[in-house]
């Protein structure tokens, strides 16, 4: 064995060293010479790996399996050091060690990495054990190996997939711990310490095992309050049933951790653990965009059938609530003139306002637009139910201060209670709008109930809308015309187309019946277009200098394709034939829009009537604005009751009025001679009545062109 304490002294390399001489190895001491050798020789010789050496470490004797494992024969190993198996494997310091222990006297051990003839390497557990004298003093070196080398190789082969695997786990986004069939950590890497927050003395005395780092856990509330041993408890049954598991637990620390739990086929099991705290809040922003509205903040339509649901649940144990709906007044106007910023900021103070008014287990909702709705839970008289519904009103009647504006605007209610009114959600709704509806248009500023008879009404109403569409697709609608006559010749001028439905069991119905619903229905766009086109049809087979009058809805008037509907519905007809007669309040609701479209129409020709003129409260202003061809007078200054004098006087003006500004005047409702002098005495140009004619269809209407009505 000094050829390892040689190996130590001298520079690594893998050179053979020259054969000793035979003069050389005769002077090499016997073994037999050597105390105590020849007995160890004969111990171990079949056990393993036996080596002699001298003190200054030549060999003196191996046995067969040195020669066998080494390949090299007695001859030449005999006389050399253990240098000519030397690998370079180990440092200086591994031998230094060695020596100092054997020159001591005492036994050495250790696996040694070696390297045969053929180059091939081994490794050997090898023990040196110094022989020594009668005295006490070492005379050689033993050297007793076992072969280890498919155990170290197969021990280097774990490490690197030790190693490899603890890379790979330390490369993992989250943590990650790996168990054994006895519930021991086994593995885990630094992540998974931060992201549950053990701390440190847990792995004070080595890696724990699964009920250790549980009872660690229930300590520290980690899962929440509870009984320790009985949390504890509950983990262990999961862990020892041995199936994939997925949940998610918020630490105390506020964030949350994604814990997946893969049983191992041997037994045993991996934890991985992901920190999901952003995705967490992600999913609750997008679920609250989902149930709340992004302006106010309120619960949507969505949250809040949700919430009628919830307590229609209550109401069939015996509970109440009712259902408020309401939507603002005059807010339109608000977006009209001060523009949308200030409209969602309304909204928004509109919200806080109601928020205020109700109670905490109330709910509040936006609907869309303006529109609002309040679930008032268990009222338990119609006196808690208007006390809010009069909070409500009273709340929105205060101005609002915007920024530099002040803004005064109101609401109506409808109310609907259930159980009496509905059991389902769509039904209250349904019922809280017929009722606001009916409070609309009774008044604004107050509250009113649901009652069954609006519910008659609203299935006529829907009959109806059906009907509707369907006379669009049978051609069921009918265009009745009243002549307007020149007051000094009594010759037709003109005409004012008027719609009827012909509808199969009801006759002839006229427009003030079904162009409201039609309206409501989305159907009066469809429906002006027909008149527009068969007008302009009929006109065609007119004299030239008799023009048709055609009414134009809201709802034309807005939309921008009217211009090419009416170039297409006009044809080869002069445009100037064509007058379109629009009503005040449908200028009040988009002044601009309709100005635009007005102003596109007059410049192919088209004329234009301002019907109802003196009904509005702002109508010299629309003269000012709008290119208006005749005012039309109001039949309610026609009418024999009330003050005569005081009708002829304001007729007066208005005709006064249509000379200086160049607009011809047109006096509706004449029904009598009478009133017929009188219009000429006050020097109206045309004028519209019974007197002339009731409306009647085209075929009729044509026999007036040629004679004095």
């Amino acid at each position: 064995m000094a050829a390892l304490i040689d190996t130590a002294y001298a520079k690594t390399n893998r050179k053979r060293q020259p054969r000793a001489s035979k003069s050389a190895n005769r002077q090499l001491p016997k073994i037999d010479k050597i105390v105590g050798a020849r007995s160890y020789i004969d111990a171990f010789d079949k056990l393993g790996i036996v080596s002699v050496t001298t003190l200054d470490g030549q060999i003196i004797h191996v046995n067969d399996e040195f020669m066998r494992i080494s390949k090299y024969s007695r001859d030449e190993l005999v006389g050399q050091t253990h240098r000519i198996v030397n690998s370079g494997f180990h440092r200086r310091a591994f031998f230094k060690g060695m020596h100092e222990k054997i020159s001591k006297g005492e036994p050495w051990r250790a696996p040694i990495k070696n390297r045969a003839r053929d180059g091939s390497f081994y490794w050997v557990d090898a023990l040196v054990v110094p022989l020594k004298d009668r005295r006490g003093k070492n005379t050689a070196y033993l050297s007793f190996q076992f072969e280890i080398t498919k155990a170290v190789e197969t021990h280097i082969e774990l490490q690197e997939r030790t190693a490899t695997l603890q890379g790979v786990m330390e490369s993992f986004p989250g943590g990650i711990s790996v168990f054994d069939r006895n519930l021991r950590l086994i593995l885990c890497n630094d992540k998974v310490k931060n992201l549950v927050g053990y701390p440190d003395d847990l792995f004070s005395n080595g890696l724990p095992t699964f009920e250790q780092i549980v009872r660690s856990n229930a300590k520290r509330g980690e899962y929440g309050p509870g009984d320790i041993e009985a949390l504890v408890a509950e983990r262990m049954q999961r862990a020892a049933q041995a199936v994939p598991h997925q949940l998610e637990r918020r630490r105390p620390n506020g964030t949350y951790l994604e814990i997946r739990g893969t049983p191992l086929t041997g037994g045993g099991f991996v934890t991985t653990y992901v920190d999901i705290t952003e995705r967490k809040k992600d999913q609750d922003t997008i679920a609250r965009l989902a149930h709340h509205d992004a302006l106010t903040g309120l619960p949507n339509r969505v949250l809040f059938q949700d919430r009628i649901r919830h307590a229609l649940a209550r109401v069939r144990r015996g509970d109440t609530l009712a259902l408020h709906c309401l939507d603002l007044d005059r807010f339109k106007s608000v977006n009209d003139t001060l523009g949308h910023p200030v409209g969602d900021a309304l909204l928004k103070a509109v919200a806080g306002r109601l928020q205020n008014v109700v109670r905490e287990s109330d709910t509040v909702a936006r609907l869309g637009g303006d529109e609002f709705a309040i679930i008032q839970v268990g009222p338990q008289s119609p006196a808690d139910i208007e006390a809010v519904a009069k909070r409500v009103i009273a709340a929105l009647a205060q101005p609002f201060k915007l920024g530099e504006n002040i803004i005064s605007i109101g609401t109506s209610i409808g109310i609907t209670i259930a159980p009496d009114d509905g059991d389902n959600a769509d039904q209250l709704m349904k019922n809280a709008d017929l009722a606001l509806y009916r409070t609309k248009s009774a008044g604004r500023g107050a509250f009113g109930y649901f009652e069954q008879e609006l519910q008659s009404r609203q299935a006529q109403r829907h009959e109806i809308a059906t009907g509707l569409q369907e006379a669009l697709e049978t051609d069921g609608f009918e265009l009745h015309y009243q002549p307007t006559v020149n007051v000094q010749t009594r010759r037709v001028v003109g005409c004012e187309a008027l719609i009827r439905w012909s509808h199969p069991q009801r006759g002839l119905v006229p427009a003030s019946e079904f162009i409201p619903i039609a309206e409501e229905a989305g159907l009066i766009n469809k429906i002006g277009d027909w008149v527009l086109k068969r007008a302009c049809r009929d006109a065609k087979r007119w004299p030239e200098n008799v023009w048709v009058a055609v009414n134009i809805s809201a709802a034309q008037l807005r939309g921008h394709d009217l211009v090419d509907k009416v170039s297409d519905a006009l044809g080869d007809m002069p445009a100037s034939r064509l007058m379109l007669e629009i009503t005040e309040s449908l200028l009040v609701q988009d002044k601009e829009t309709a100005k635009t479209v007005m102003d596109r129409l007059r410049a192919i020709g088209v004329r234009f009537a301002l019907d109802d003129f003196g009904t509005g409260f702002s109508s010299l202003s629309y003269l000012q604005v709008f290119p208006f061809d005749k005012i039309k007078i109001d039949r309610s200054f026609m009418a024999p009751i009330g003050d005569q004098k005081r009708s002829a006087a304001l007729r007066r003006a208005i005709v006064q009025l249509g000379h200086t500004l160049e607009m011809t005047t047109v006096a509706e409702g004449v029904e009598t001679e009478e009133q017929f002098a009188q219009l000429a005495n006050e020097g109206c140009v045309e004028a519209q009545g019974y007197l002339f004619s009731r409306p009647v269809p085209e075929i009729v209407v044509s026999n007036f062109f040629e004679r004095k009505l």
